[in-house]
């Protein structure tokens, strides 16, 4: 099986699972599961690009393959991230997140919102160069980490126990956020020859 099939699989798999966890979890859950659909956009958005680019139309550039389309939208990749980011980041305010919990339609439009975001930031991942994947990646991890620990240490603000919160927490961090950090470890050295 090749990578463009796993991504679909995996990207299928996330959403699914992300929409069990936003329709019948509680509330902290629901607050921690907002990975699940950006991730699961993001790894469909790369499948759908990849998927659907003719073999004759891939080109050689950095030692990778790439569509011929990234390269003719590469021009357009700021203002692609301006607008996947703006889909996603409102949702994970605490003033809004409330309002979501109690507003169905809202919810449900959060959802789509986020999975949209992802899927246009992972649409347009490869028209970066590698260096620019790598600021990416550590910007959404380091961006990802500085959230979990506000929303700890202001577990007040979006009305959750922190003790609750931390569980929680420490489930994203090892379940998520690890596996996340050795795939793209070992996308690393494969690019700069370790393995």
């Amino acid at each position: 099986m090749d990578l463009v099939q796993i991504a679909k699989y995996i990207g299928f798999s996330l959403l699914i699972v992300s929409i069990v966890l936003y329709v019948f979890v509680d509330p902290v859950d629901r607050l921690l599961s907002y990975q699940g659909p950006i991730l699961s956009g993001a790894l469909l958005g790369w499948y759908v690009l990849i998927s659907n680019t003719p073999r004759d139309k891939f080109i050689e550039t950095e030692g990778e393959k790439i569509p011929i389309v990234s390269i003719l939208i590469r021009k357009r990749v700021p203002l692609f991230m301006a607008i996947g980011s703006l889909l996603i980041i409102p949702w994970l305010m605490p003033q809004i997140y409330q309002i979501v919990l109690e507003i169905q339609w809202l919810f449900v439009l959060s959802f789509l919102s986020e999975f949209l975001g992802g899927f246009m930031i992972g649409y347009i991942i490869p028209s970066l160069k590698f260096t620019e994947k790598l600021l990416l990646f550590s910007l959404g991890f380091a961006g990802d980490t500085i959230y979990l620990l506000l929303l700890y240490l202001a577990s007040g603000i979006f009305y959750v126990p922190s003790q609750l919160l931390l569980n929680s927490v420490i489930v994203l961090v090892y379940g998520i956020k690890f596996p996340e950090g050795v795939v793209f470890a070992v996308y690393i050295m494969k690019k700069i020859g370790g393995i």
